[in-house]
């Protein structure tokens, strides 16, 4: 039937069991499909839970005969464990026998014709090659919502938009945002992505794109993956973002110091900010227990005046994507004061404050 190298085939599956359901009512989810043209010499490996495809093509040894089988996830992920330099696989009734080393394990198996095929229709909307665009996804797919966000659906996905001269991914869940950009010339589009599809782009590290009706594809060399289209709808996030009039920073390690302790000092996660000129009182308490610093504000406007609470694990994840010696953070007016920024570089990221 067929003939790979033990590491081209753990690189396949790795990349292929992304997609692969772990349980389904519908048995052959769990399984992935391999196919070979007769005397090829590579194997498309794919694995789909309907929603998102991924196939991964790696070279291969294909028999006479034309391969087309779908075979358990979990069953080939045993055979690659074994660490084999190569592996060979062949036919035994409905049966596949995959050869491993020392090993012989006899794998039950499902014709590849029933495996579920993704059909693309139309022509692409967007088309464009963006490499390190997938980079930009951890930056902000911990700002969206999670699933359990009914009201408003739509902040459970990433929203990634071109303005013609740069490339915007910005995630937020209401009260926290986060955006990231890249400075890359394309045709002007707008697109939500699920999570889980926006975080397998990355994983996977696709550079090319192509934005369809239904479907988004992303492609890098030997690896293909198909997505599911959310609906097209998101809010005006630019909007959100303040105009900065008033702003101070702090040393980013001694506000990484103090801020984590809430997880300790207070169940509801509460950090409070109070400003004195130059110094800035930071406090967290549930009333029976309580921390209080004082940290020395590095820089500040004129008339700024930093004062309110916010939510502690929001705030950490922002702090954890500014990797500048000093945070900025900065707002629009002290007298009415809505969401405060932070930036570094091309990322900012938003967060409002609590009202206690």
């Amino acid at each position: 039937m067929l003939s790979i190298a033990g590491n081209r085939l753990s690189e396949a599956l790795k990349i292929a069991g992304q997609a692969a359901a772990a349980r389904s009512p519908i048995d052959i989810l769990t399984h992935l499909r391999l196919q070979g043209e007769a005397g090829g010499s590579t194997l498309a490996v794919t694995g789909s839970d309907l929603s998102l495809t991924v196939i991964a093509t790696v070279p291969a040894s294909i028999g006479p005969d034309d391969v087309d089988v779908c075979l358990p996830a979990d069953k080939l992920q045993a055979v690659a464990s074994i660490g084999a330099a190569s592996v060979i696989f062949s036919r035994k009734d409905s049966k596949v026998i995959a050869r491993a080393g020392s090993c012989r394990l006899t794998i039950p198996s499902i014709p590849g014709a029933g495996y579920p095929k993704v059909k693309i229709e139309g022509t692409p909307t967007a088309t464009f090659s963006a490499p390190g665009l997938t980079a930009l996804i951890p930056t902000v797919a911990f700002a969206a919502a999670g699933p359990k966000e009914h009201a408003r659906p739509y902040l459970r996905n990433l929203w990634v938009e071109s303005d013609g001269a740069a490339i915007h991914v910005t995630a937020s869940n209401g009260a926290m945002l986060a955006s990231n950009c890249l400075p890359i010339a394309t045709e002007e589009f707008g697109v939500p992505f699920s999570v889980e599809a926006a975080e397998l782009f990355a994983s996977v590290g696709v550079e090319d794109f192509q934005i369809f009706e239904r479907h988004i594809v992303g492609q890098r060399d030997g690896v293909k993956v198909i997505c599911n289209r959310p609906p097209a709808k998101y809010f005006e996030w630019r909007r959100a973002l303040p105009v900065p009039k008033q702003h101070v920073s702090f040393n980013r390690e001694a506000l990484l110091q103090v801020c984590p302790l809430h997880r300790l000092f207070d169940i509801k996660g509460v950090v409070r900010f109070e400003q004195d000129y130059d110094v800035c009182s930071i406090s967290i308490t549930d009333g029976t227990q309580a921390v209080d610093a004082e940290l020395e504000i590095k820089e500040r406007g004129d008339e700024s005046h930093l004062e309110g609470s916010f939510d502690g694990p929001s705030l950490l994840r922002l702090l954890g994507q500014v990797k500048a010696e000093n945070v900025l953070i900065s707002w629009a007016d002290s007298d009415t004061p809505g969401a405060h920024l932070l930036q570094d570089g091309s990322w900012r990221g938003l967060l409002a404050p609590l009202r206690v």
